[in-house]
């Protein structure tokens, strides 16, 4: 009879842990992803800003540095192009790839549009986070920055925070077994 109350309040314990953790796990995974997108947006939108002028011709900065730069401090690729997709930065040049308005993110940025998701990079072996917006003032599209991320980093992120939920299950496991044997005997001890 011990045994039946102990396995009965654990099989409870277990059923509540997964309702709670599964979904807390889910909805972390999903934040931090989308986290590292938006800052991925808004740098590029700042790098963009700055290379605005340059791209229009008002100003003459070197937006290779600021790639460089930006690559230096974050870890990410930075790539900076014309209104025609020609690069005019790259924190990781490709030997032979000057033109970059064929890639999707950037006809999608040279056309107006934000583009973000992951992709696969063959060439490093890894899936990639991008971001790709325009650099645009008056309505004039003057050229594009797309920003990647190795999703690595993130992933890294997403197993501490399984492992640590998965932690927590555990002690929470434990901690509710300790508590249905005691439950249990004191139930069971004036019955026999």
């Amino acid at each position: 009879m011990t045994r039946r109350f102990v396995l009965a309040f654990l099989a409870l314990t277990v059923f509540i842990l997964l309702v709670l953790v599964v979904p807390l796990g889910i909805s972390a995974s999903n934040r931090e992803r989308d986290r590292l997108t938006l800052d991925l947006e808004r740098d590029a939108r700042v790098i963009g800003s700055f290379a605005e002028d340059t791209l229009e011709g008002i100003a003459d900065e070197d937006l290779q540095a600021v790639a460089d730069d930006y690559a230096d401090k974050t870890g990410a690729r930075a790539v900076i192009v014309d209104a025609r997709g020609r690069l005019v930065g790259d924190s990781d040049p490709v030997e032979g790839a000057g033109n970059y308005r064929d890639r999707p993110e950037i006809a999608d940025a040279l056309g107006g549009e934000v583009a973000a998701g992951t992709r696969r990079s063959d060439t490093l072996d890894t899936d990639l986070l991008y971001v790709a917006v325009p650099a645009a003032s008056g309505g004039e599209v003057h050229g594009a920055v797309r920003l990647t991320y190795p999703t690595t980093e993130v992933d890294e992120r997403v197993q501490r925070v399984w492992l640590t939920l998965g932690g927590v299950a555990a002690v929470s496991l434990m901690a509710a077994g300790v508590i249905a044997v005691a439950l249990a005997r004191s139930v069971t001890r004036p019955l026999r």
